[in-house]
């Protein structure tokens, strides 16, 4: 059985603070930064953070994104926002054309001088890196906070989707879930292993990983995954191969046998509000007699 912790219950953590007259954001780098008012022209370097503002419906404070948020790939993004392409490869002088008043990150380490170098130069720069559902839920408080929006409609409503989910899925015993394979096409065909994100998706939903003992993203193995024999395959749907290609790569499991390899939309597989989407799927493709009705 799967304990949930907080999942239930993170809706109204920092709606409170929302609407204070000066805001302060304490970042995942646990560094303070204070914003006279809510800001106005943001530039968002990470698809997790622009798909939440949209959400917001605050995309027309967007003034920049990088490669991963352009309006071709995130709908509701203002048409005439600048692609400032890959963070690690970005011109510093388009970005401070932009005159942004918040710079929205990932904490990556590889963008640590980065970061250093922005705020040098005055920008105001707040780093996330959220690893899990109920991190990925307080970040988007946080966001909200720092928009001046109270972001718990949004967060009670993602929770409520999700209590659907696991009021069927929550008590399945081991040896009832069913095992799966994912490969990210997102991450050039790896998988994933326990402690990640889609890990825990896949548990929620009722599902068991069979590279569960694994850490972290990596490729595995093809004669692995057949001799693990998962009973229902998930690949993302950016992957350049058919549909096709995966049923005769994998013709031999039990999954091909039985026609349960599936694709799954790209993107929902993050820290983004479309993560409730991916669980949504992979419920209903694991255990499709408990969610015989569309969630």
């Amino acid at each position: 059985m799967i304990t949930i912790v907080a999942i239930l219950t993170i809706a109204t953590l920092a709606g409170a603070m929302a609407f204070l007259q000066e805001i302060g954001a304490k970042d995942d780098r646990g560094k303070n930064v204070h914003f006279d008012k809510p800001p106005t022209r943001i530039v968002s370097l990470g698809s997790s953070f622009t798909e939440i503002i949209v959400e917001l419906d605050e995309g027309d404070r967007i003034v920049g994104v990088d490669y991963s948020s352009t309006p071709d790939k995130i709908r509701g993004v203002p048409k005439n926002v600048i692609d400032l392409g890959k963070p690690s490869s970005l011109s510093m002088e388009t970005l401070l054309n932009l005159r942004p008043d918040c710079v929205i990150i990932w904490n990556f380490g590889m963008y640590e001088n980065l970061i250093t170098d922005m705020e040098k130069r005055g920008l105001k720069v707040v780093a996330y890196y959220p690893k899990t559902i109920d991190e990925t839920f307080v970040l988007m408080e946080r966001i909200g906070d720092i928009l001046g929006i109270d972001a718990s409609p949004m967060v009670n409503s993602l929770t409520d989707r999700m209590n659907v989910v696991l009021e069927k899925t929550a008590n399945i015993p081991d040896n009832k879930r069913t095992r799966i394979y994912l490969e990210l096409a997102s991450m050039e065909g790896q998988t994933v292993g326990g402690g990640t994100l889609s890990n825990q998706l896949i548990e929620l939903a009722g599902g068991k990983n069979i590279f569960a003992d694994g850490t972290g993203n990596f490729m595995a193995n093809d004669e692995s995954i057949k001799d693990r024999d998962p009973q229902v395959i998930v690949v993302e749907n950016s992957s350049k191969f058919e549909t096709a290609h995966f049923y005769d790569k994998y013709g031999i499991t039990e999954a091909a046998k039985d026609k349960r390899i599936h694709r799954i939309a790209a993107g929902t597989l993050t820290t983004s509000p479309r993560l409730v989407e991916a669980l949504e799927d992979l419920a209903c493709w694991l255990h499709p007699d408990l969610f015989e009705e569309p969630i």
